[in-house]
């Protein structure tokens, strides 16, 4: 019996984290993505924590395959792969030898010295890296004793990892080993390569676009380089683990750029970062996110009503959307301004899953420390975040970083003035009358932007109809699903070009 060749889509989307295992944000993208262009054929090529992830979103008709790909969970990458296995044969043990420690030497070089890194001879190696991985014969090769003496010479000397201890050069050694799991999972044949991100996600699609010619886009949402970096600053781990994570992330960032043919970040914020790391500007093409009009609307008139003023945060209860902030900022609106009678009985009710515990704890404790119970309340994940909104008079929020925000554009749509920070795109979102940006993790100016908009109760219902008008004009789900389409069928057509174009050199 032959087996039934898998078809060829249209768009491979790669996600990490995201799509379609978690709800909101790039997941959200990703959902509004695929079943808007329902013309397109798509396959998800999905990185996951481990083996477990259940799918949150029922994929559309349009979905080809669903290829997980889990980084932990797991002993070998290969009880997962769709790959076939392959033995550690004596010509894999010359390759090994003639190929791979070379390669990966290169490869942790360039972690550990970044300023001196080649981006040409990095893609050399994830190359030859990736041709171990796709025969299942990775973890054979970092396990192997000559591997561990190039990790180990190469630490000793660089003078901020030479007295790292076994554990912690072991850590980083299988640090590489779970990171670089992608590459076990090579990516079919598509007429176009997507990435959600520059992230880890991309890497199979970087060697797949030089295997079949096709083209490669990278989506960035937020900034991916820095998010990671905001992550490990908050990590209670030693400078050099630190440090390699932050180099590692970089590498593999520069090269997805290196190998993208188009970049579309979704804020205008981002695409200073991306030229930063070596993004030409002619490849940067921004597409901002949008919202259906139909699904986001007015109900209710914020300020409307005898009841006290009630703020509303849609958002995950996550280090990165600075909860505490807004905690914080409900304490000195109490303090400064708890007597004005717009104020009396203000509360704050917080909507969103919840995907870090321990944070989660973190501002349930600083809520019962400032014995604020009574005012900020946490509801959880919802179904009806249009409802949720209307139930609110003024949207807040307090994220430390952001890409271009679809929380932000729902609020404004749903006709809700905003306070929010002044990170990634937020500028191109909140603008005033209707909106008021702070800068980041500063409590008391965001509870004074808040005290401003409540002081004009009678206005709010205004203000929210002019910021509906304006996302009507720029940010609609039909004007990015436009935006998305052209972007495809240009690169479906380059690189159809380029695919017969190589395919007439070889014969």
């Amino acid at each position: 019996m032959t087996r039934r060749k898998a078809p060829v889509s249209d768009v491979l989307l790669a996600t990490e984290g995201t799509y379609p295992y978690t709800l909101g944000g790039v997941s959200a993208w990703a959902d509004r993505l695929i079943q808007g262009l329902s013309d397109f054929r798509f396959t998800v090529y999905a990185v996951v924590a481990n083996p477990g992830a259940t799918p949150r979103y029922a994929l559309p008709d349009n979905v080809d395959r669903l290829l997980m790909v889990p980084l932990w969970g797991t002993d070998r990458h290969e009880e997962f792969s769709w790959n076939p296995q392959m033995s550690w044969s004596l010509g894999v043990r010359r390759a090994f030898q003639r190929d791979f420690l070379p390669a990966y030497e290169a490869f942790l070089t360039a972690c550990l010295r970044p300023a001196e890194a080649r981006l040409d001879e990095a893609l050399d190696a994830l190359r030859v890296m990736a041709a171990f991985a796709e025969r299942g014969n990775m973890k054979y090769a970092l396990r192997h004793e000559k591997t561990w003496d190039i990790l180990r010479s190469r630490l000793s000397e660089h003078p901020l990892f030479r007295h790292l201890n076994l554990f912690e050069a072991v850590d980083i050694g299988k640090l590489l080993y779970r990171y670089l799991a992608p590459l076990a999972f090579p990516v079919p044949e598509a007429r176009i390569y997507h990435s959600s991100a520059a992230a880890f996600c991309a890497l199979p699609l970087v060697i797949a676009k030089e295997r079949y010619h096709r083209p490669l886009l990278v989506t960035e949402h937020g900034v991916y380089y820095r998010e990671r970096l905001l992550s490990i600053g908050r990590m209670e781990r030693a400078a050099p683990y630190r440090y390699f994570l932050s180099s590692l992330y970089g590498l593999v960032v520069r090269l997805v750029y290196q190998a993208a043919d188009s970049v579309a970040p979704v804020a205008k914020f981002n695409a200073l970062w991306e030229q930063k790391l070596g993004v030409p500007p002619e490849r940067i093409h921004p597409i901002p996110n949008g919202v259906d009009p139909r699904v986001f609307h007015i109900t209710r008139n914020p300020g409307s009503g005898n009841q006290p003023l009630r703020l509303v945060m849609i958002a995950r209860i996550d280090p990165l959307k600075d909860i505490h902030t807004a905690i914080r900022a409900m304490r000195a609106l109490r303090e400064a301004y708890g007597t004005r009678p717009e104020l009396v009985g203000v509360t704050l009710t917080i909507y969103g899953p919840a995907p870090d515990p321990a944070y989660e704890a973190s501002c349930r404790d600083l809520v019962r420390e400032y014995r604020l119970e009574n005012v900020v309340r946490f509801a959880g994940p919802t179904d009806d975040v249009n409802g949720a909104l209307n139930g609110g008079d003024i949207a807040v929020m307090s994220s430390s970083s952001e890409g271009f925000p679809y929380a932000a554009v729902e609020a404004v749509m749903a006709g809700r003035p905003i306070v929010a920070t002044n990170v990634g795109g937020m500028s191109e979102i909140v603008q005033p009358p209707y909106g008021i940006l702070v800068p980041p993790r500063r409590p008391r100016e965001l509870a004074d932007a808040i005290a401003r908009l409540a002081a004009n109760r009678s206005q709010l219902a205004t203000l929210g109809r002019l910021g509906r008008e304006r996302m009507l004009a720029e940010f609609t789900l039909d004007r990015f699903l436009e935006r998305y389409r052209a972007w495809y069928h240009a690169w479906a057509s380059e690189g159809e070009h380029e695919h017969e174009r190589r395919d007439r050199e070889t014969v």
